[in-house]
């Protein structure tokens, strides 16, 4: 299974849980490509069987590039892909949904629930991270 992973970190959390996210996964076979969201081309979502996004909430929303990530993957079709999304929050973590309900208007199977952790993840909350990357590479 191929996995494309594509993270916004402001403070580094949000990096970390994607990360820990893409060792779990890798563990467990999967084929794992981890960038930074902006690097990420429209061929290495094509190729990939499973899309992660790891976001954090800014303002109550995605930040920009996450919501440019979204912009130019609406040209895309993602049909029969599957999804996770991921992220780290101060108070609400709406960005993760709204990454969710935007996967999901483009065909995307997208794994439930998300994982969210407030603040700086904890070792268990890396863990969480690891444990559904191993999930989503052997389903």
């Amino acid at each position: 299974m191929k996995f494309i992973i594509g993270y916004e970190s402001y403070h580094g959390n949000t990096r970390t849980m994607a990360y820990a996210f893409e060792r779990g996964a890798r563990e467990a076979g999967g084929e794992t490509i981890i960038k930074h969201i902006r690097q990420i081309k429209p061929a290495e979502i094509e190729r990939a069987d499973v899309v992660v996004i790891a976001t954090p909430t800014y303002h109550k929303k995605p930040p920009s590039n996450v919501r440019y990530f979204m912009k130019d993957a609406q040209k895309l079709d993602l049909t029969g892909k599957r999804a996770f999304v991921l992220g780290s929050y101060e108070q609400e973590g709406e960005a993760v949904e709204r990454v969710i309900e935007f996967l999901k208007s483009k065909g995307v199977q997208v794994a439930e629930p998300p994982t969210k952790l407030l603040g700086k993840p904890t070792t268990e909350g890396l863990e969480e991270c690891a444990k559904r990357g191993r999930e989503m590479a052997t389903q």
